[in-house]
């Protein structure tokens, strides 16, 4: 026999030991308070089934197991005694504790399945030949190029300023003076609310481009109340 046949024998050998060994020490956990460490210490010590440690002696584990006191000892050969009466018993199965249960992989629901017309039957999307809303169409339409289509307040506040100071260099008043107020931005004000002012409203853009709009035009969309 070559000696590449013996060293695959003899590593096949140390593998198969090894597997014991932590088959042992897998055993042994079952014992209450053997963690894995001290399982594969006892394995090692030559405690290796749960009959070995029921039966030994406190002392000499101690004295063999690395780390193990007496106390400690005495808990597992208590613990061993406890857990072979219960398998004898028929109580616990070793056979089938530890062993992993395979969960079954839910099945994964099938994907919706959509039919689609051809491509070529795809409506085609409508091009926008223009940015302007709704809103903007009708403020066109309105004669209102720019800006909303009612009287702002700044705008109310500018108007009201500007015909005061008409009526005070004695324009003529447009609106009864029997029921009219006296107070010079009152009356102003009612001239407003009655909408009899012939006066326009100019909308200056960023760009200093400016729009002039009929005062009439924009307070047919103004609450006034």
């Amino acid at each position: 026999m070559s000696d590449d046949s013996r060293e695959t024998e003899s590593e096949t050998e140390q593998e198969s030991t090894e597997e014991t060994e932590a088959e042992k020490a897998q055993v042994l956990t079952n014992i209450q308070s053997v963690g894995p460490k001290n399982a594969e210490k006892l394995v090692a010590a030559g405690y290796d089934s749960i009959d070995k440690v029921a039966s030994a002696d406190s002392e000499e584990l101690a004295a063999a197991v690395p780390g193990v006191s007496i106390g400690k000892a005495e808990d597992f050969i208590a613990a061993a005694v406890a857990l072979k009466e219960a398998v004898d018993a028929g109580e616990i199965d070793l056979t089938r504790k530890g062993k992993k249960s395979k969960r079954k992989k839910a099945p994964e629901p099938d994907p919706d399945v959509h039919e689609l017309p051809p491509a070529a039957e795809i409506a085609r999307a409508e091009i926008r030949s223009s940015l302007k809303t709704g809103l903007e169409s009708d403020k066109a339409s309105m004669g209102i190029p720019i800006g909303p289509k009612w009287l702002t307040k700044f705008e109310k506040a500018r108007i009201i300023g500007a015909r005061a100071l008409q009526i005070s260099m004695g324009a003529p008043v447009i609106i009864d003076m029997r029921t009219a107020p006296s107070e010079l931005f009152s009356l102003a004000e009612a001239e407003l609310r009655a909408r009899v002012l012939p006066m326009t409203v100019r909308r200056t853009l960023p760009t200093g481009e400016h729009f002039d709009i009929p005062l009439s035009r924009l307070l047919e969309n103004t609450r006034l109340d």
